[in-house]
């Protein structure tokens, strides 16, 4: 039987975390995978970690040279955009310090560049379906595809090695530098609570916030060999250490159309979206091979289907607290009486309004 693709992402937005979405309840928690019962967790058994939220930590850079990067055009991404306002083709560097903390995810020798995105990622853009997730996704990674490159001192590599927590950000800022001037500007006020007056938001790559490992999980985090080393004694499990990998966004691309290949088979399947989300941390790589990744799959949800209900508790409790959480909340000052004001990250005129181009003509109809 065929499917179109429309009954495909409608089926799977129900049960396949977005990159940038986990399927948390209002504790921070997963839900337990659908499978028996199993005994109740020990009570002494301690816990790991504690979340901590930080900003995106703008620094100023130096203006030290760095190599070009394929146009003699490529220029350096600092602390502002604007002043690089007159180059609007080319490549250009993005300096790492803008991640902040989050750069230690990613090896010191590798370099990001950007460049505003092309016509033909703006036409697609304006294809996109506001209402539908997997559209959105689709086309935030052709904006990456086409607009980002990773180089390194071994040479370059394909845009999806990155983490999925960076993808939103990197956008932006390739929004950013497409419309140097403030084109196109995404804002939106909320009344202040406390003196009703309006605030104003600006959806900006410098606006958003990420929620960090605290010292303690940061400290079993092995750098050189870009993996969570954790010992499970230590907290009173009678475990060998564990070691948990970055989750790019090539693993989650492939798990999607794994899931998608799975639909085709047997729509009447249900995935278990709490297996998926655990899958990137504990397996180094998903191959885009449907074959190597079903057993690569499978062989992850047989040692997962094994844990016991402490086992399960404790590697929840692991990856709630490693994990990089993108806050879906800006935070801003009321002018007026300097309360600080928060609001949940808008999209006004939708998703697709990020590449929307604002033409100066009479707007013709009214849809």
């Amino acid at each position: 039987m065929d499917y179109n693709e429309n009954d495909i992402e409608k089926a799977l937005e129900n049960q396949i975390p977005e990159a940038t979405m986990d399927p948390v309840g209002s504790d921070g928690k997963v839900a337990e995978p659908l499978r028996a019962k199993q005994e109740a967790p020990k009570e002494d058994a301690t816990m790991i970690g504690k979340k901590i939220n930080v900003g995106s930590m703008m620094r100023r850079i130096d203006d030290s040279e760095f190599e070009k990067f394929g146009n003699k055009g490529a220029s350096r991404l600092g602390q502002s955009i604007q002043v690089n306002a007159e180059i609007r083709e080319g490549w250009m560097e993005v300096d790492k310090q803008l991640m902040g903390n989050r750069a230690i995810f990613y090896p010191e020798d590798w370099q990001f560049r950007i460049r505003p995105a092309t016509v033909e990622a703006i036409r697609n853009w304006s294809t996109i379906d506001d209402e539908n997730m997997n559209s959105v996704d689709r086309v935030f990674n052709e904006i990456l595809k086409s607009c980002f490159a990773i180089v390194t001192s071994t040479g370059p590599l394909p845009w999806y090695n990155i983490n999925a927590w960076d993808r939103f950000w990197f956008i932006l800022l390739i929004r950013e530098y497409t419309f140097v001037k403030g084109e196109s500007a995404i804002e939106y006020t909320e009344d202040c609570v406390n003196c009703d007056n309006p605030v104003t938001f600006k959806l900006t790559s410098d606006a958003l916030m990420f929620e960090f490992p605290d010292e303690e999980v940061m400290s079993m985090y092995d750098r050189a060999q870009h993996m969570w080393i954790i010992d499970p004694t230590e907290y009173g499990l009678d475990m060998e250490p564990i070691r948990l990998y970055l989750p790019t966004l090539e693993k989650d691309i492939n798990v999607k159309q794994w899931a998608i290949n799975r639909y085709q088979e047997n729509p009447n399947k249900e995935l278990d979206p709490v297996l998926i989300r655990f899958l990137p941390w504990f397996v180094p790589k998903i191959s885009k091979d449907d074959t190597i990744a079903q057993r690569q799959i499978k062989e992850f949800k047989r040692k997962f289907e094994s844990w016991d209900i402490d086992t399960f508790n404790f590697m929840n409790d692991v990856i709630t607290n490693i994990m990089v959480t993108p806050e879906t909340k800006l935070i801003q000052k009321c002018p007026t009486c300097g309360e600080e004001v928060t609001s949940p990250i808008r999209f006004p005129d939708g998703p697709s309004s990020l590449f929307t181009i604002k033409s100066k003509f009479k707007k013709f109809g009214k849809k």
